[in-house]
């Protein structure tokens, strides 16, 4: 998820692509148009969000080359500054490019010629389509953007952190509201997140990560609402006998994760109606 950008931080970097531009920007509100008004009779005109990709890598030989005068601890903040910033540049890239990711699966031969000339194009900057599901279609970096960037500089819990980002990044996780990785894939990242945690205790990264621990961690015992761990809809709930199977391989190999409490704790009161919410009161607890 990408994260909310300061006010100066869209100011400074809203300049950036005037000028990259050279164009005059109007009042119009740059909020991404929704599906429902683009007129997808119109004609595809060719990408126009080159000037912004030349940008987008502008920025990036700077970055590398800055990162060669300046500490560890200086590059874990440069990380957190250029991460956040690339956040913006892409929306203004997606919002260059609305009309063929909105298009992103028409059957039209011309929507499917720009859309590969454009995949071309973003290959070539280290940037990739990020299908979403639901039709939704975003352009986002390679998998291994920032560790390929930054591993050399960072201090060694940046350095994990971002490698263990690019390789869950390397598949999708979740589409439609399910999980498209398997439970027992998922199992294992959570114990890796663990160990994480464990081996870098007082990481400035640690807020971020456990957000995305508690996800997974929830995920992995109750399901997504289209991958279930559990019959929901049925008078009578039951556990499903390949989660069942799961659990009891996730006990075995790691009996002393924090996690085993909690399989315990669903596995005795997954047929009560606040078990999320059960759930999410221990984490907090974590």
């Amino acid at each position: 998820m990408r994260k909310i950008i300061s006010l100066i931080t869209v100011v400074i970097l809203f300049s950036a692509c005037k000028k990259s531009e050279n164009t005059t920007v109007s009042n119009t509100s740059t909020t991404k148009t929704d599906s429902s008004s683009v007129d997808h009779s119109a004609p595809v005109t060719t990408s126009n969000s080159g000037s912004l990709l030349d940008l987008f890598t502008k920025r990036k030989d700077e970055i590398v080359l800055k990162l060669k005068s300046i500490s560890a601890e200086q590059a874990n903040a440069l990380y957190e500054k250029y991460h956040e910033e690339n956040g913006y540049l892409l929306h203004q890239i997606d919002e260059k490019e609305d009309y063929l990711l909105q298009n992103f699966y028409s059957e039209k031969d011309t929507d499917k010629k720009e859309i590969k000339l454009l995949n071309d194009k973003l290959l070539k900057h280290q940037l990739q389509f990020d299908e979403l599901g639901e039709g939704i279609v975003e352009i986002t970096t390679k998998p291994d953007f920032y560790y390929s960037i930054f591993k050399n500089y960072v201090t060694p819990d940046y350095k994990e952190y971002l490698f263990m980002q690019s390789e869950e990044n390397k598949e999708t996780y979740s589409v439609d509201a399910g999980l498209v990785i398997s439970f027992k894939d998922l199992g294992d990242r959570v114990v890796s997140w663990e160990n994480f945690m464990n081996k870098y205790p007082n990481s400035k990264l640690m807020k971020s990560v456990k957000e995305d621990y508690k996800m997974y961690h929830l995920d992995y015992l109750i399901g997504e609402d289209n991958t279930p761990t559990y019959e929901r809809a049925t008078e009578e709930k039951y556990i499903y006998p390949e989660n069942i199977q799961e659990f009891n391989r996730f006990l075995k190999k790691y009996p002393n994760s924090p996690t085993v409490p909690f399989i315990h704790t669903f596995m005795e009161n997954f047929k009560n109606e606040n078990i999320a919410e059960m759930l999410r009161e221990a984490q907090d607890k974590l």
